[in-house]
């Protein structure tokens, strides 16, 4: 099965700009289709990131000029909507002030404040705001009277255990809030990440005249670790390496809190050896890790169907080549609908797993023989 070959040409260009070497960066662009590099740059969220780089750098190669032109109406999108999203966060945080709620931003409401400059230059979901589980009904009524309204739920159908409440959709055109009482789904870690677990790391921050509680330097770097987890969406973990690079002394504390984990025991400490890698800094992975990474570098490279249902191939990696341990358990698909008649849901529930693996023995394969 030929593949593009596109996810090593985005973490090789990755790692170019990181370390500031514009020709190994210019080997990239002209390493694959710039069709198939924008696509693997949609799915790990740095097209905006790769815009940037080719137009700093000054690279007038034709792969460049072309990734640039496919991605210049998403660039525009980007500046547009950051401009907005800011007066939309900005009443946001009024309105949470206004009814006596402690928050912190998170990852791009944080960016946004602080004015980072990646804010401008990649498109975003939502705003991230982290909260106390005491006050969740509080701030989801007060931003419910300002007119957003709880995302709709499938009627008859329970809502998973989840890090956040439902999204709230804003009335105008805006991003949806996530309102997150921990960083991490639930039994997603061991570490605790609720807002107890992240007060040491909380900071304040003046942005205009006004100030908000952000997490700082080391708070980010573990927020993104454990968002970049699993090495789907390579954004973060550049994000996160550019915190390494810049401070190399926050790799020995995120290590030290990798070493305590005992669920992803092994995906988290390749999140963060692969931010390293990016960083280019020279600190030897465990030999576990190394083998995650290899798979994942794989899995990206495999068709959307089967990369999308390689849960069991993912959890094989993540236990350290044994096919039971912690990282099994996500691996089951979430099952949860009473809409069906109770005679059928085994056998749907079945089925899936059933299918499940056997994609991940496809992939499996095929990473092995690559």
């Amino acid at each position: 099965m030929p593949t593009s070959r596109a996810f090593s040409a985005l973490l090789t260009a990755a790692e170019s700009i990181e370390q500031e070497r514009p020709g190994a960066l210019e080997q990239a662009l002209a390493s694959v289709a710039a069709s198939d590099l924008l696509n693997v740059a949609a799915r790990h969220r740095c097209r905006g990131y790769l815009h940037r780089a080719i137009l700093t750098h000054e690279i007038r190669t034709e792969p460049a000029l072309a990734f640039v032109h496919a991605s210049r109406e998403e660039r525009a999108k980007a500046v547009v909507q950051a401009y907005a999203a800011r007066r939309q966060l900005s009443d946001v945080m009024a309105l949470l002030q206004a009814a006596g709620v402690p928050f912190a931003l998170l990852k791009g409401a944080a960016r946004l404040f602080r004015e980072d400059v990646e804010a401008g230059w990649n498109t975003m979901c939502d705003l991230d705001i982290l909260i106390q589980p005491l006050h969740a009904a509080t701030a989801a009524n007060a931003l419910q009277g300002a007119g957003y309204r709880s995302k709709a739920l499938v009627p008859n159908r329970r809502r998973r255990p989840h890090h956040h409440l439902p999204p709230l959709i804003p009335q105008h055109p805006g991003l949806s809030v996530e309102l997150h009482v921990a960083l991490a789904p639930p039994d997603a870690l061991t570490t605790a990440t609720d807002w107890a677990a992240c007060e040491p790391y909380f900071e304040r921050v003046a942005s205009h005249g006004v100030e908000a509680t952000c997490l700082n330097d080391l708070g980010t770097a573990f927020h993104l670790l454990v968002h970049g987890t699993g090495v789907h969406r390579l954004h973060d973990l550049i994000m996160l390496a550019r915190i390494l690079r810049a401070d190399p002394v926050h790799h020995d504390r995120l290590a030290a809190l990798c070493a305590q984990e005992r669920t992803a025991f092994i995906t988290l400490p390749a999140a963060l050896a692969l931010s390293v890698r990016i960083a280019g800094l020279r600190v030897q992975a465990h030999r576990t890790a190394e083998r995650y990474l290899r798979w994942a570098a794989r899995r990206e490279e495999l068709p959307r169907f089967v990369r999308e249902r390689s849960q069991f191939a993912d959890a094989w990696y993540g236990n350290g080549g044994k096919p039971w341990g912690p990282a099994t358990a996500a691996a089951f698909p979430r099952f949860d609908e009473p809409d069906r008649p109770a005679f059928v849901l085994p056998v749907v529930y079945a089925g899936r797993v059933l299918g499940r693996m056997a994609t991940s023995a496809f992939a499996l394969a095929y990473a092995s023989a690559r």
